[in-house]
């Protein structure tokens, strides 16, 4: 059975297929909270949904109530059961999280998706509006990770926040030192965002072992992933993939207890 599978972020809402190995089609478009934008939903689902001929089911995860509400009711209109992972979902993970309620479910689909590729233990990182970097032990277990401001925001901050610097964009710095700026805060937000996750992945390590692998996603991974030190893996559709899983862990649960 082929399936939708949504990652509805902050900044991108992610969307594509999972024929039960891999995410096969899939678009993206910005983040929308308005319920007026169910056209632009249908669109986004059209494109990765083939010929529209069959009806996919979705499953999606999603850390903008509003954003989801459009979802779930163009689920409703189009007649789609609606799968929605939330941070106490049951996964293949034993779930350490202190306040699993309250956890990312893209924090949790993340994790899922590294192990099932990875094995454990596992470290994985998202780059995006805001960066976190979890961790899996060898147990199978997600114990949680740190979570911190992603590059855009930072500078976005700065500059509402320090009158005399310039909102710029991320844009790959020629040096770590910056002769004038605007190259100084592309050197901060690249280098010290790499560092950042370096210095995560170094300390998780002494914790669930030092062969856990580092496993990066989100929208600036593969921009980041140039100036990261640690050996790493760069999948853009991990998250995605996650919660695929997690639909079909559930699915499955739900099947054997009939």
């Amino acid at each position: 059975m082929k399936l939708l599978v949504v990652d509805i972020g902050n900044t991108t809402t992610k969307a594509g297929v999972w024929d039960g190995h891999a995410i096969g089609p899939s678009s993206s478009c910005p983040t929308q909270e308005s319920g007026e934008l169910l056209e632009r939903v249908s669109q986004l689902a059209a494109a990765v949904g083939h010929d529209g001929t069959q009806k996919l089911d979705v499953a999606l995860c999603s850390v903008v109530p509003e954003a989801e509400k459009t979802w779930l009711a163009w689920c409703e209109h189009e007649g789609r059961t609606a799968f929605v992972v939330r941070g106490d979902t049951p996964t293949p993970l034993v779930n350490r999280y202190l306040t699993p309620a309250r956890l990312g479910p893209d924090r949790l689909a993340t994790a899922v998706a590294a192990t099932q590729r990875f094995g454990v233990p596992v470290i994985a990182a998202c780059v995006g509006t805001a960066i976190f970097v979890d961790a899996v032990s060898a147990n199978n277990e997600y114990l949680g990770g740190a979570i911190w401001v992603g590059m855009a925001a930072g500078l976005s901050l700065l500059a509402q926040r320090a009158k005399t610097l310039p909102q710029v964009t991320i844009k790959p710095p020629s040096t770590a030192i910056g002769g004038e700026t605007e190259a100084c805060l592309h050197a901060g937000a690249i280098y010290g965002t790499a560092g950042l996750i370096d210095a995560l992945a170094s300390k998780m390590k002494e914790t669930i072992g030092e062969d856990a692998p580092l496993v990066l996603t989100g929208g600036n991974s593969e921009l980041l992933s140039h100036y990261l030190n640690k050996a790493h893996e760069v999948v853009p559709t991990l998250t995605l993939e996650g919660v695929a899983t997690i639909w079909e862990h559930n699915h499955r649960k739900v099947d054997a207890d009939r």
